[in-house]
């Protein structure tokens, strides 16, 4: 087999303050990670421009780092959802890759990598408890994952248990920083080596295929529960016209279910999805005259 290639890749991080658990440079002969930090950036911050990481892609030093590299990880999320619903923040991460992708095309090539949100149990103005804001984390992680098949990005499920965070219940203990540096490095790792190692391989064994589509779907799946809506059906409306229905509407969603109360259960893969589908669609959408009519419309 031939050797791995001698020349090292390029791994940005872009960071809030979790980023200085990292040593700033870090290179070894198959990668090297710079990691730039920013104590209180968010995806978005229309009052302060230093903190607006959609003004700091634009402008240099950001700007000049990424025309250095293909490949970025976004270590971004904690000061967002301690001030933003989960659904809002998504819309900021969403119009920011849109931009990134468009002023950077050589970022298609390369790996983009968005984690998610570490643990924070300190409660702030939005969210005045725990509970509610650990709901307002979980289902930002939630949305972010179906937002990097979306954008085709790759998606980090960071795991850090709470037991690692420090006093002030936001940044993690210095006793642990070197650990969480480790779930980052070994990840772009192993990132890399699978990357070298697969330009040396034709063909991944159907077996391997299947094992991560069927993680995947599950994942999704998990994530759909969260995002159902029903509406009455009657028996005119079959999968096929439902689907081809819509399809006509742009509705977008992830799967359907006629159930045999004649319910159909719409899942999808985020609520921005849902609530588009839930205004568009009235109760009485998939009644006889309105499969009557919708197929006089489309002969």
């Amino acid at each position: 087999m031939p050797s791995l290639s001698s020349t090292p890749e390029t791994f940005l991080i872009i960071s809030d303050s979790h980023g200085k658990c990292l040593t700033p440079t870090i290179l070894t002969s198959i990668y090297c990670i710079k990691t730039h930090s920013i104590s209180g950036l968010q995806w978005i911050n229309n009052y302060n421009h230093n903190l607006n990481l959609l003004s700091l892609i634009h402008t240099d030093p950001i700007s000049s780092l990424i025309n250095s590299t293909s490949n970025i990880l976004f270590l971004i999320g904690i000061n967002s959802v301690r001030n933003f619903p989960a659904q809002e923040i998504i819309q900021q991460v969403d119009y920011l890759l849109d931009s990134l992708f468009s002023r950077y095309s050589h970022l298609r090539q390369g790996k983009i990598i968005i984690t998610s949100c570490l643990p924070c149990i300190k409660p702030s103005n939005r969210f005045s408890t725990i509970t509610l804001l650990r709901h307002n984390i979980d289902i930002y992680n939630q949305l972010l994952l179906s937002l990097s098949a979306k954008h085709n990005v790759l998606y980090l499920d960071l795991s850090v248990p709470f037991e690692w965070l420090s006093r002030d219940r936001i940044h993690l203990h210095h006793d642990y920083h070197d650990r969480f540096a480790k779930i980052i490095i070994n990840y772009l790792h192993d990132l890399n080596v699978h990357h070298q190692s697969s330009n040396n391989i034709q063909y991944r064994s159907r077996e391997a295929i299947s094992r991560r589509n069927r993680k995947r779907n599950l994942k999704f799946k998990q994530i759909q529960q969260n995002f159902i809506i029903s509406r009455d059906i009657t028996s005119a409306w079959s999968y096929y016209h439902v689907k081809n229905f819509l399809k006509s509407s742009n509705i977008h969603y992830a799967r359907l279910v006629i159930v045999s109360n004649h319910t159909l259960r719409l899942y999808f893969n985020n609520s921005l999805d849902m609530l588009r589908a839930d205004q568009n669609l009235p109760h009485n959408t998939f009644d006889s005259n309105n499969f009557i009519n919708w197929i006089q419309r489309n002969k």
